[in-house]
């Protein structure tokens, strides 16, 4: 979500607001439905102070503490408010329904919640709004399309397909990644033990050596120095680091864009950025596209639910090129948004038009790269997993075996 500032003027006076909205499109219409008057001006502005306050509440006490959202269980409430409007429900005895009737503590305050909104002339994204920290704002974007088209069932339908698909690969992230994150805690725990354990030991003989000890030696008995005596100090230093990180890329653009780039140069975990993020921006456009909504808004709403700032800066330059009125896949090959394969596809479909469809295939094909490297992660980590060990292990060897073996030549040479 991005933060607007905008002017109205009414009554005779110039009045400013700032209001939370997808992107500038959301934030007009989000402006002249909430505020009187003529509309002056719309521009996007830095987050406000209070809002920051408001992140630093969240990550303080929120992030350990806060409700999660469970996947499965949000699926199946989306799926079945589907079914119940599907079915002529109406909207808020179908989010009643479910409300009452789910386990899920935060899935019944959002539709019990959602359910006396609509009763008291809001809308369902003005609820879903509010809880965008928990639900994404993917389910935002996707409430809104079916509220502007009308064809709220569709949009359900398809925004639990997207978190089915997003929670199956998740799953498959976990399975992959398990085994390693397993090995190397195992390792570091050992590797903590032995220094605060086995070190101290050795340490009393090392210092009657009277000389110039190797530098591994050196650098375990560093290590050893500050676990000891500022182990909790260091603890919360990092610790503050951490806090500082998802402070700053939550509310400073330029921190996160500097991050998403540098997440992006990654090996692996790049691609899996990239991959994702291309899969779920192509597939929306394409179901945008088929229910009729123009390729300009499709792109609108579909940069909503991208997450990497360096991604959404590439989109954006294709709006401004496609109301310049210029093809798709031209500005898509000036900003490199996709490779040449998925280049091609969708040149094809604008040629031919069926530019839907095409969007559709160049998803599935980022789908499957996306697959691929998830199945094949395992193997990937391996070798960074065994430098690792075997670096922790190197250490520990020379600094403990090359002082005791100096002191065998020296005690050999007397």
């Amino acid at each position: 979500m991005k933060y607007y500032k905008v002017s109205i003027f009414y009554r005779g006076k110039q009045q400013n607001f700032i209001i939370k909205s997808l992107n500038k499109a959301e934030a007009i219409i989000d402006a002249k439905k909430n505020y009187k008057g003529l509309l002056i001006k719309v521009e996007e502005v830095p987050m406000p102070f209070n809002e920051k306050v408001k992140v630093f509440k969240d990550i303080i006490s929120n992030k350990l503490l806060r409700k999660k959202l469970h996947y499965p269980s949000f699926i199946s409430s989306i799926r079945e408010l589907a079914v119940l409007i599907k079915a002529g429900i109406s909207l808020k005895d179908a989010l009643e329904d479910i409300g009452k009737n789910t386990r899920d503590r935060l899935i019944k305050e959002i539709f019990l919640k959602a359910a006396d909104a609509i009763d008291s002339g809001k809308t369902l994204s003005d609820v879903f709004a509010e809880y965008e920290n928990y639900v994404g704002g993917i389910s935002l974007a996707m409430i809104r399309l079916g509220e502007k088209t009308g064809d709220l069932v569709n949009a359900l339908n398809y925004l639990a397909d997207i978190y089915d698909n997003m929670y199956q690969n998740r799953r498959k992230m976990i399975k992959a990644l398990r085994y390693p994150i397993i090995t190397l805690i195992a390792i570091v725990v050992a590797f903590v033990i032995l220094i605060l354990l086995v070190v101290p030991k050795f340490k009393a003989i090392f210092e009657q050596f009277h000389a110039k000890l190797p530098l591994p030696t050196r650098i375990l008995l560093s290590i050893e120095n500050i676990m000891t005596n500022y182990g909790l100090l260091t603890l919360f230093i990092i610790l503050s680091i951490i806090f500082l990180i998802i402070f700053f890329y939550k509310t400073s653009f330029k921190f996160k864009y500097k991050t998403d780039q540098i997440l992006l140069k990654m090996p692996l975990i790049g691609s899996i950025i990239e991959y994702a993020t291309l899969h779920r921006f192509l597939l929306t456009l394409s179901s945008l596209l088929k229910s009729g909504i123009p390729l300009l808004d499709g792109l609108k709403i579909s940069e909503g639910i991208i997450e990497n700032e360096v991604i959404k800066n590439k989109i954006k330059t294709i709006i401004n090129g496609i109301n310049q009125g210029r093809n798709l896949s031209e500005v898509l090959k000036e900003t490199n948004l996709v490779n040449f394969i998925a280049l091609r596809m969708i040149s094809a479909g604008e040629e031919s038009g069926e530019l839907d469809s095409m969007l559709d295939k160049a998803a599935q094909y980022y789908e499957e790269r996306f697959q691929d490297i998830i199945e094949n992660m395992q193997a990937s980590i391996e070798p960074i997993m065994l430098t690792i060990i075997g670096s922790l292990v190197l250490l520990i060897a020379l600094g403990i075996f090359l002082p005791m073996w100096d002191l065998a030549n020296a005690a050999k040479n007397a």
